[in-house]
């Protein structure tokens, strides 16, 4: 696995983004982009680039990265419908004279590893820097999905803002770096109160429909006392349970949303909500939006490719 690290992510910009709908037949061009990176974050059924002499599947849920100034190129024609995100980035800072650059630097892999494996040596060590792989499984792909559906919405705002979109993009960054760090500490996820906790998002993830699920529900299926369990998780994640699962209910239900032509009633069951008033009160008051809002400006996203 190749490693990469971006410094001054605070000087972050972004030119273009997009959401590609690709049909059979078609492969990317071989190019380099001399200054910019791409995230691609795949959304639907397989593509294989090849970038910098070794080939990646970008596939649902996988973050692919293809860095600055290192050739990439299609390596095969694919072969049925693909889509996926994609967001061209850059850190630069203007001086007086001249747009400096700051280009990713391909990292030894103990090296990235080794910083990767304790926040305290991170802390030290990156400071205004990212590090990113060649690729990454996202462990929880709604939250990723949902920010880069946002970055798509700004971008193609009518009132465009580019405060509000620089912000977005940073945040996907931020986003995908702690999940490279999940990743690589699987060791300290483990231990303790911190493993109840990891153990209860894992089981929340499979009942966001289920309209019982509730902390006396998680205690009872987990063997706790609920009220330890809600301390813990609220310690953990700095978040009432409750308000934590709302939230994931109502990230699933932007994703059926922009993903699917299911009714809103239909929706508002698949993501256990008890009622179409409950549900519209929580979809608003964490979107800003009515639910048959966000679809229409989901739908107007533009559609296009790298």
């Amino acid at each position: 696995m190749r490693y990469y690290l971006f410094s001054h992510v605070d000087c972050t910009k972004s030119s273009v983004c997009g959401c590609a709908m690709l049909n059979p037949g078609w492969k990317h061009m071989s190019r380099t982009l001399e200054n910019e990176s791409v995230l691609i974050i795949g959304r639907k059924n397989s593509a294989f680039i090849n970038v910098d002499g070794s080939e990646t599947e970008i596939k649902p849920g996988r973050m692919v990265l293809l860095p600055a100034d290192r050739l990439h190129f299609g390596s095969r024609t694919i072969e049925t419908p693909v889509s996926y995100y994609w967001i061209h980035f850059s850190q630069s800072m203007e001086t007086e004279t001249e747009r400096r650059y700051f280009l990713p630097s391909l990292m030894d892999e103990k090296e990235a590893l080794t910083i990767l494996s304790s926040p305290a040596i991170a802390y030290r060590r990156l400071k205004d820097s990212i590090i990113l792989p060649e690729f990454l499984d996202i462990r929880s792909p709604l939250p990723v999905m949902n920010l880069c559906a946002s970055v798509l919405q700004e971008f193609q705002n009518p009132t465009f803002s580019p405060l509000v979109y620089r912000s977005l993009v940073l945040r996907l960054l931020l986003e995908l770096s702690a999940e490279c760090f999940s990743e690589e500490q699987p060791f300290q996820k483990d231990v303790g109160a911190p493993s109840l906790v990891r153990k209860l998002i894992l089981i929340l993830e499979d009942e966001l429909s289920n309209p019982d699920a509730s902390v006396k529900y998680f205690s009872g299926r987990m063997g706790v006392n609920a009220d330890y369990l809600g301390r813990v998780f609220k310690d953990a994640m700095k978040i009432s349970l409750g308000k934590y699962l709302t939230g994931r209910r109502v990230e699933l239900a932007c994703s059926r949303l922009r993903e699917t032509s299911d009714s809103i009633d239909e929706i508002l069951t698949q993501c256990g909500f008890g009622s179409r008033r409950q549900f519209y009160e929580e979809f608003k008051r964490v979107t800003g939006r009515t639910p048959s809002a966000y679809r229409s400006e989901a739908a107007s996203i533009g559609i296009n490719s790298l």
